[in-house]
């Protein structure tokens, strides 16, 4: 088993790394909350490591801090959701909000997620209420940070359109993404980070 990887962040995707550790490279699947905290390629990088192995696969999942990774595999755990599609709840919702709506039995907002219908919504509460109660009490380390604090236009349009990509890697088309961009735009705050811009465009698509 592999807890962490601890190496050069040798490129960066949205929701893919490549970190290189004593001359190998690993290629890891994380989510966008991840992928807000990291630095540069170039740079150092620690993260908690998910091994994930099937017949026919073998993934390596990262994640920024141990409490992602404990609320993803609480989500593996749950019949018919995959890592495919933990890693697109983790990555439409923060942690704060996710712990939030399922402890309060809010399925309503569980349902916006990527992936998440109205059945997979009612069985995340169901299988997840009340088990989330440790994992809530770190959840406001993951969401400090992160979020890019320039507010020129250059860095502006960099963030919308790592959103716009993001939002395409999640499944939706660009006609839908385009009009949910457009619209979120119009009422974002000039500093707000990639997630940000991905909440509030899943919450109007």
């Amino acid at each position: 088993m592999i807890e962490y990887i601890k190496g050069i962040l040798a490129d960066k995707e949205m929701m893919h790394v490549a970190l290189e550790c004593a001359g190998v490279g690993y290629a890891i699947t994380i989510p966008i909350s991840t992928f807000e905290k990291l630095p540069d390629p170039g740079k150092l990088v620690k993260l908690h490591i998910h091994y994930y192995v099937r017949e026919d696969a073998v993934k390596l999942y990262g994640f920024f801090t141990k409490i992602e990774r404990e609320i993803f595999r609480h989500l593996i755990s749950i019949s018919k959701i995959g890592p495919k599609v933990a890693i697109s709840i983790l990555s439409g919702i923060s942690v704060e909000k996710l712990v939030f709506s399922i402890n309060t039995s809010d399925s309503t907002s569980l349902e916006k997620i990527p992936g998440v219908g109205a059945k997979t919504a009612q069985r995340l509460v169901i299988e997840l209420k009340g088990k989330l109660g440790s994992v809530s009490l770190g959840v406001h380390d993951i969401c400090s940070g992160g979020a890019v604090k320039n507010g020129s236009a250059a860095i502006g349009n960099t963030v919308r359109d790592e959103a716009y990509a993001a939002m395409i890697a999640l499944g939706y088309n660009e006609k839908q993404v385009v009009r949910a961009i457009a619209r979120v735009e119009e009422v974002i705050e000039s500093d707000a980070g990639v997630e940000e811009w991905v909440r509030k465009a899943l919450q109007v698509i």
